[in-house]
């Protein structure tokens, strides 16, 4: 058969299973933000149902065969085409051995877990979910058992998975730099760091006025009204359907309106990514396909190099005066330095800029050890606290606030954490580059962040899908991975902030 006629069964069988997982985000993004409580179970035997079918359609000898013999011609292909082969390829090596019903028997217990996790955080209680969780891990580590090339160790494995080039000593590597300068500058500030005012970011805000807010700022980052959609949920998320159906979502506290702030602009830098790749990558089917890292790269790089610059703080405070008589007696300058104060704090999606790597770095060893076999499910409160007192200085109050508060675990996203991290340093040394091509102060000022999207359309969003982490960075600044952009960034910026 002609390698064209092949391409052309791929895409149809391609095209026939990701319609399935669409079906599934749909029914996914409903379990998350609507769904009854008790509908939950019913939920997660149809999203488990669905995942199985298309699971079987994977694992049809036609197309494994399709796959294989346009892997084998991948010469002769398109650079798209080989990218989206090539991916699909090592996808199907990883998951050759595992069957359908034992597929479905992990995506149940995935479902099942995420629904105790919710439970057990509302309930500030562990232990449904220590039991569900176990089972996350056991499957976990079978699939991984199940692979003909394992790393390492499991968790080398998954490292891979999410970020291609990556394994723990490297990551070691990594995180090391982070803490000998990070946790310097975090005890400087807080022995000689001047006081900042803080006592109006737990003054309350009504949901209604926080949601109008939220459109105010989609719109003001450059996201398209017309292909988003806003929603909430317990742990914020974004969801795509497809190029022109992207959903995120945010949690709204009355006496925590920044939370919803920097959630909204996060999430929205995914949404961003997402909608916005070249569109032959959409036509060959090898859109979304940059690693967790890149990803966070462009949710973080708004979230803190754009929404908590001086720019952004002085394009949205009249709108913040405005919104509620709460910020009546805040200035411009005290609202700039609150977002951006640093001090020790128990919630990872409400650390400030500074200290937010070392929540990551806490997760990292502890999910290292705990796939690894070194440490128990039954041990990980203890851990967890231990850690927080270690790196922190604090010690979370219950499981809510401690163990519990992120979804990660939940459905066996292991690995995936140390991607905030990199994702960080990556959007620093892009930030940098961008920074010497266009004005970006003077077009947030001017409220024409869309310059700023459509740089990273050119220069980001163009390489993302097509290269590894390593490939892709050079592609995009010129040079590997440098840490020093994103400490010399945090340098900078909080010395300056807090006059030392």
């Amino acid at each position: 058969m002609k390698t064209k006629e092949l391409l052309k069964k791929y895409y149809e069988k391609k095209d026939l299973i990701d319609n399935y997982y669409k079906a599934i985000n749909i029914i996914s993004f409903d379990f998350s933000t609507i769904c009854p409580k008790k509908g939950r179970d019913d939920k997660s035997i149809i999203m488990s149902t669905l995942g199985t079918e298309a699971f079987k359609l994977q694992k049809d000898p036609e197309f494994i065969e399709i796959i294989n013999e346009l892997y084998n011609r991948r010469n002769e292909l398109s650079i798209y085409d080989q990218k989206g082969i090539n991916d699909y390829h090592k996808t199907l090596e990883k998951t050759k051995n595992i069957t359908p019903e034992l597929n479905y028997k992990a995506s149940i217990a995935a479902n099942e877990s995420y629904t105790s996790w919710v439970n057990d955080k509302n309930a500030n209680q562990y232990d449904q979910y220590e039991k569900k969780l176990s089972e996350v891990i056991k499957y976990t580590r079978m699939f991984i058992e199940l692979r003909d090339e394992k790393k390492e160790t499991y968790y080398d494995s998954l490292l891979d998975d999410y970020e291609p080039g990556y394994n723990t000593k490297r990551l070691d590597e990594f995180f090391n730099k982070l803490k000998n300068r990070i946790v310097p500058l975090v005890k400087e500030i807080q022995e000689n760091g001047k006081s900042i005012r803080k006592d109006f970011l737990s003054r309350k805000v009504k949901i209604e006025k926080q949601e109008k807010f939220s459109k105010y700022l989609m719109k003001t980052i450059g996201m398209d009204m017309d292909r988003t959609y806003l929603s909430t949920t317990e742990h914020p998320f974004t969801n795509q359907l497809s190029q022109n159906d992207v959903r995120i979502t945010t949690h709204y506290y009355e006496d925590m309106f920044l939370s919803n702030l920097f959630s909204v602009v996060h999430e929205g830098g995914h949404a961003i990514y997402m909608s916005n790749e070249p569109n032959i990558f959409y036509k060959h089917r090898m859109s979304g396909l940059q690693t967790s890292a890149m990803h966070e790269t462009i949710s973080r790089l708004y979230e803190n190099m754009l929404a908590r610059s001086h720019e952004f703080i002085e394009l949205i405070y009249p709108k913040v005066k405005k919104l509620d008589k709460a910020f009546n007696d805040v200035s411009l300058e005290e609202l700039y330095e609150a977002v951006n104060i640093s001090e020790p704090s128990l919630i990872r999606t409400e650390a400030d800029e500074l200290t937010y790597c070392l929540h990551i770095i806490i997760r990292y060893e502890i999910e290292r050890d705990l796939i690894n076999g070194i440490i128990s499910t039954k041990e990980l409160p203890e851990i967890w606290n231990k850690k927080y007192e270690e790196y922190l200085g604090i010690t979370p109050k219950g499981y809510a606030d401690g163990l519990l508060q992120d979804v990660h675990w939940s459905d066996g996203s292991f690995g995936y954490f140390p991607s905030y991290a990199l994702g960080n340093a990556y959007a620093a040394q892009i930030y940098h580059k961008m920074s010497n091509e266009i004005n970006i102060g003077e077009a947030i000022k001017n409220n024409k962040m869309s310059i700023i999207r459509e740089w990273l359309k050119k220069n980001v969003f163009a390489y993302g899908s097509l290269y590894d982490p390593d490939e892709w960075i050079i592609k995009c600044t010129n040079e590997s991975l440098n840490v020093d952009y994103y400490l010399d960034y945090l340098e900078q910026k909080y010395r300056k902030i807090y006059n030392i």
